[in-house]
């Protein structure tokens, strides 16, 4: 019997087939997510846009590779589980497609309302029970700007990977509660939306979803959808989850005392913890719901994995600025990590604070440059620090947690740009102190979707 799991990402959007018996990966592809559509007049300020359909056509176009390459076997599956990007807002019409397009977590347009939107809601204790401080880029902050603008469609509104399961059962969105909660208006100690936080903040209750638990089916596979896909009638879609709890399964870090590191394009550090634990906002560690009533705290590192690819371009500007001929990516990535792996851990003192992109608690910092001296200005040097950085970016939030208390006695890890790097990984272990487990199979957010999914319907 077997369960597909599709995580839409913020650069890719991925899909994996899942043997239930066996526990284990039997087919995966990956395709770019290339939906992005912010207009161009838009981007200095910081909009981040993507085109739903052309969200949903990739996703299809991912599960259609997993098909066939499962071959006689596709005829097994049974469910589709859903994962994806958080915080963002997308904006379904009655007749279940897109009305605009959708606006991702990567979004600032909100940056200089949040103060506005925190003392209008009474503060920050009126979100004692979010689990975290509202920041650019979630759906309560977005639909609050919208509406101050009036813009605000009259639409379901609802996270980007519920939109997909939507849109691939054509049954109206529904939330869990892990996507709910990345939105900044619902009530994780009492598993409901704040009906008097959107009532202070003039936000119009109806056109949230229903909140189901994770996983659930929340229709059959359209079809039209699974002749076009080639599965069997009757395979069930389960509520779409959030790709970061999702991760935690695919990595079999879903029990109290597993710790959780995952580097993708941005970078969270994970710990599952029985009961509920009031966020520590000025240190970044929100409280996140967890699928089974559990919770994770959890602190988020925006730029991640991407400060690397940032670095990337940054050398490749180089080369064409001097009329040299730039290699392709792969070839340019693994370039910079064996000029790092010259050079001692620790960069001869040089560190970098990679916050390229702010943090969520401190919305307006900037990267940071530490330790530069003649002897370190290398770019090999600077390679390393940047490694060690988002290592050690991700290892004051575990720092955080362990000031109140809470310890792992595990650590496993996910995420391309963890597996790809096997200097980040070693940086990972000595800012952790901890031996790194990597799961077996990649796409761990898509496993995740997946065996949840299996897990509550099959």
């Amino acid at each position: 019997m077997l369960s597909l799991g599709l995580d839409i990402g913020t650069t890719t959007i991925s899909a994996v087939a899942f043997d239930v018996g066996a526990e284990r990966v039997l087919a995966r592809a990956t395709v770019p997510n290339d939906a992005g559509c912010t207009p161009a007049d838009k981007r200095h300020e910081g909009w981040a846009e993507l085109d739903l359909e052309r969200a949903f056509a990739r996703a299809l176009d991912a599960l259609q590779r997993v098909v066939a390459e499962l071959g006689p076997r596709a005829g097994q599956v049974r469910a589709v589980g859903v994962t994806g990007q958080m915080h963002g807002a997308a904006f379904i019409g009655r007749d279940l497609r897109p009305v605009r397009p959708a606006i991702t977590w990567q979004d600032q347009r909100t940056r200089d309302v949040i103060p506005e939107f925190i003392a209008r809601a009474g503060g920050a204790g009126a979100f004692a029970n979010m689990g975290c401080l509202p920041a650019a880029g979630y759906l309560g902050p977005t639909l609050y700007w919208l509406r101050r603008h009036d813009t605000l469609p009259d639409a379901h509104v609802c996270c980007i990977p519920d939109a997909i399961a939507a849109m691939l059962t054509a049954h109206p969105p529904v939330s869990d509660p892990t996507l709910a909660a990345s939105t900044g208006l619902f009530d994780i100690v009492h598993n409901c939306w704040d009906k008097a936080l959107l009532r202070t903040l003039d936000l119009p209750a109806h056109i949230l979803p229903l909140v189901v638990e994770s996983g659930v089916r929340v229709g059959d596979l359209q079809r039209d959808l699974t002749q076009r896909l080639g599965l069997p009638s009757g395979a069930i879609v389960g509520a779409a989850l959030g790709d970061h709890q999702a991760s935690l399964i695919g990595s079999r870090c879903d029990a109290p005392g597993r710790l959780h590191i995952n580097i993708g394009t941005s970078g969270q550090v994970s710990l599952v913890v029985e009961r509920f634990t009031p966020a520590i906002p000025e240190q970044g560690i929100e409280t996140r719901p967890f699928p089974g009533r559990c919770f994770i705290l959890s602190g988020a590192a925006l730029c991640g994995g991407d400060a690397l690819a940032l670095l990337r371009r940054f050398f490749a500007d180089v080369l064409t600025m001097f009329g040299a001929q730039s290699l392709n990516d792969d070839a340019m990535f693994a370039a910079m990590l064996a000029a790092a792996a010259r050079v001692p851990p620790g960069a001869d003192g040089l560190r970098i604070w990679p916050t390229f992109d702010g943090a969520r608690h401190r919305p307006g910092s900037s990267a940071e440059f530490t330790g530069l001296r003649r002897a370190n200005f290398t770019p090999a040097h600077v390679i390393r620090a940047m490694i060690e950085g988002i290592a050690d970016e991700l290892g004051a939030f575990y720092d955080a947690m362990r000031g109140v208390g809470f310890t792992g006695r595990s650590l496993a890890g996910a995420g391309n740009a963890l597996r790809r790097n096997a200097l980040l990984r070693e940086a990972v272990e000595r800012r952790f102190g901890l031996p790194l487990h990597m799961p077996a199979w990649e796409e761990e957010a898509a496993a995740g979707a997946a065996i949840l999914t299996a897990r509550l319907n099959l």
